[in-house]
C-alpha cells in the first residue's frame, strides 16, 4: 500500500485497529517527562480513543501505576514509541510486569519499534509474552514486524505511530526563514554526521530539554513526584475508581510540553532531525524535513516502511547523503 500523505496514515491507523479498541479500558505506561516526542505519540493516542468517544478508566505512567486489579472484561492499552526491547529497560520491565500479572485481561501494545542488542534477551521476552493468552502486538516498521513475527507467538500487526492522529496537524505559525538541526542528545544519537559542520542550522534538541529555570522546574517535580507517588501516594490511593492520575499530579502538562515543540519548529522553513518525531512533527505541520538515521536504524526503518511517498521529506545516513538531500531544499 502507498501512502502519500500524513491523513493517509491517520486513516490506515483507524482502519487497522479500532475494532479491537472497547470502551472498558485502561492506558499504562504515558509518559510522564519532558520529551516533546513520546507527549506527541501520548496526544494521538488520546486523540485516537476521543474520535471514539473512548475515555480511558484510569491513565499511568510506569512509575506512579499501583497494580490495582482491574475486572477481566477491561482491555489494558500500553503505550506506544520507541523502547520495545533491550535500549530502555525500565519500560520493558514495565511491561513484562503487566502481561505476567493481568493474563485474565486482553492487552493491546501500541505501534512500538523493536530494538534488541542481545539475542537472548530477544528469546527471554518471547517466551514471556507468548505465554500470555490474549497479547496484541503493533509493530511500527517492517523489521520490528518481522521480528516479533518470526519469534513472538502474539498477534502482531504492523500500524504506523500514533502520533499521526494527534490534534497538531498544520498548526504552524509563519517561519522566519531560519533552518533547524534538531539533535538529540542521549544514547542514539547516530555518529556518521559531523555535526559541527552546519553552523548555518540553529542546532538544538528538543526546547523542553534546554536548562531554563521553568524545565529545571518541571524535571525537580517529575522527580519528587515519582519518588512521592512510588513510596506514598498509590499505596493510599490503590484501587480509587474514575481516577486519572500520574500520582500527585492529574496530568503532567502534555499540551504545553508538546506546544513548546510546535512554537520551536514553527519559527524555520527547513527541518534536519536526528529525532523521529522531530520529523513526525514537522510533517504534520507541513514544514520539509530531513531525518538522520539514528545510531541503529530506528528511523530508517520507520522511513522506508511509512514515508518514502510522501512528499517534502528525505532519510540521510551520512554527510555526503544529507549534502545532497540539502541542495533540493535550500537555493
Amino acid at each position: 500500500m502507498i501512502f502519500t500523505s500524513v491523513i493517509d496514515l491517520k486513516n490506515y491507523i483507524h482502519s487497522k485497529i479500532s475494532d479491537y479498541i472497547q470502551h472498558n479500558c485502561v492506558l499504562l505506561n504515558a509518559p510522564d517527562h519532558v520529551n516533546v516526542g513520546d507527549q506527541l505519540i501520548f496526544q494521538g493516542e488520546i486523540d485516537f480513543l476521543s474520535q471514539r468517544d473512548i475515555i480511558p478508566n484510569y491513565i499511568s505512567s510506569l512509575f506512579t501505576f499501583d497494580w490495582r486489579d482491574f475486572s477481566p472484561d477491561t482491555l489494558i492499552l500500553l503505550h506506544g514509541g520507541g523502547n520495545f526491547g533491550d535500549v530502555w529497560d525500565e519500560h520493558q520491565d514495565f511491561r513484562l510486569k503487566v502481561i505476567k500479572k493481568y493474563k485474565k485481561n486482553r492487552i493491546f501494545i501500541f505501534p512500538q519499534s523493536v530494538q534488541y542488542n542481545n539475542h537472548h534477551s530477544l528469546l527471554n521476552d518471547a517466551k514471556s509474552f507468548s505465554e500470555h493468552p490474549n497479547l496484541t502486538i503493533c509493530a511500527r516498521d517492517n523489521y520490528s514486524y518481522e521480528l516479533l513475527k518470526q519469534h513472538f507467538n502474539n498477534e502482531i500487526l504492523l500500524v504506523p505511530d500514533m502520533a499521526f492522529c494527534s490534534s497538531y496537524m498544520n498548526q504552524r505559525t509563519t517561519g522566519k526563514g531560519g533552518m533547524l538541526l534538531l539533535k538529540r542528545r542521549d544514547r542514539e544519537i547516530p555518529t556518521t554526521i559531523p555535526f559541527r559542520d552546519y553552523s548555518n542550522f540553529e542546532i538544538s534538541d528538543w526546547p523542553t530539554f534546554n536548562l531554563s529555570l521553568k524545565n529545571l522546574a518541571f524535571k525537580s517535580i517529575e522527580k519528587a513526584n515519582r519518588l512521592f507517588s512510588k513510596n506514598i501516594y498509590y499505596k493510599i490511593n490503590k484501587g480509587l475508581s474514575g481516577d486519572t492520575t500520574f500520582g500527585t499530579v492529574t496530568y503532567r502538562d502534555r499540551e504545553y510540553l508538546i506546544s513548546q515543540g510546535v512554537e520551536f519548529i514553527s519559527n524555520f522553513d527547513l527541518v534536519v532531525s536526528t529525532r523521529l518525531h522531530g520529523h513526525i512533527l514537522a510533517l504534520l505541520m507541513g514544514i520539509p524535513t530531513i531525518m538522520i538515521d539514528n545510531n541503529y536504524g530506528k528511523n530508517s526503518r520507520f522511513y522506508n516502511t511509512w514515508l518514502q511517498n510522501i512528499p517534502n521529506n528525505s532519510l540521510v545516513s551520512s554527510k555526503e547523503e544529507l549534502d545532497s538531500a540539502l541542495k533540493r531544499y535550500v537555493v
